[in-house]
């Protein structure tokens, strides 16, 4: 069997600063729209399938990427980021001051974690894990391009790689960070195995000057 490919990208910098946005829709800076194009000039894919949120700071970069690679774009509400509930759009500082005991609980015990009336954390991850299985089945032995968010890539990398909870949150993905994933496949006792490996993880921050560089043609 073929093996599937499923690269992960994260949105580039938003606007409104640094905030618990989750659900809050908010576009693309002028700068977070040409840090996902440089990240994609850096790990150019034949890509045959781009799925995104639907949260336009992902959809926005989705459907350009479709558009100039002549492929499919299909918008799925299930790679959303996590809803924070109370605490959407306001500045992560302010509710570290207000509420530091149940904030710390993010970082320290993130699966044990639900923002006031928001989603708790094992549900976002159940619904990012199905997402990821109905994926397999659906697009085995291709390559697929997932533009998502940091929380969405934070959970599934800690579940595909078996890591600790805690550890989730010790990944650096930056504004347009990628992860790629290959998936080998094989049929054991009559039910087919998926042997996930990581095979790249770039979490170096684009900065406005590398950016420049990059999308004028010295990536090197």
């Amino acid at each position: 069997m073929q093996p599937t490919y499923i690269d992960l990208i994260r949105h580039g910098e938003p606007h409104g600063g640094n905030v618990f946005r989750g659900r809050t829709d908010l576009a693309l800076t002028e700068s977070g729209q040409r840090q996902f194009r440089a990240r994609v000039v850096l790990h150019q894919q034949p890509w045959q399938q781009i799925i995104s949120s639907p949260l336009q700071r992902c959809a926005s970069s989705a459907q350009w990427l479709a558009d100039r690679q002549g492929v499919p774009c299909q918008l799925d509400g299930r790679w959303q980021e996590i809803d924070y509930g109370d605490w959407e759009n306001k500045a992560v500082d302010e509710v570290f001051e207000q509420h530091p005991q149940q904030a710390q609980k993010l970082w320290q015990q993130p699966l044990e974690f639900c923002a006031p009336g928001g989603e708790p954390v094992p549900q976002f991850q159940q619904r990012i894990i199905a997402a990821w299985q109905q994926l397999l089945q659906e697009y085995q032995g291709q390559h697929v391009l997932l533009v998502n968010h940091g929380g969405v890539m934070r959970v599934l990398a800690q579940h595909l790689l078996q890591l600790a909870p805690q550890a989730m949150n010790r990944l650096a993905i930056p504004y347009a960070g990628l992860m790629r994933f290959r998936v080998d496949h094989s049929e054991e006792q009559g039910r087919l195995q998926h042997w996930i490996s990581l095979l790249a993880m770039d979490g170096e921050p684009l900065a406005d000057a590398r950016v420049e560089q990059i999308l004028a043609g010295g990536s090197g």
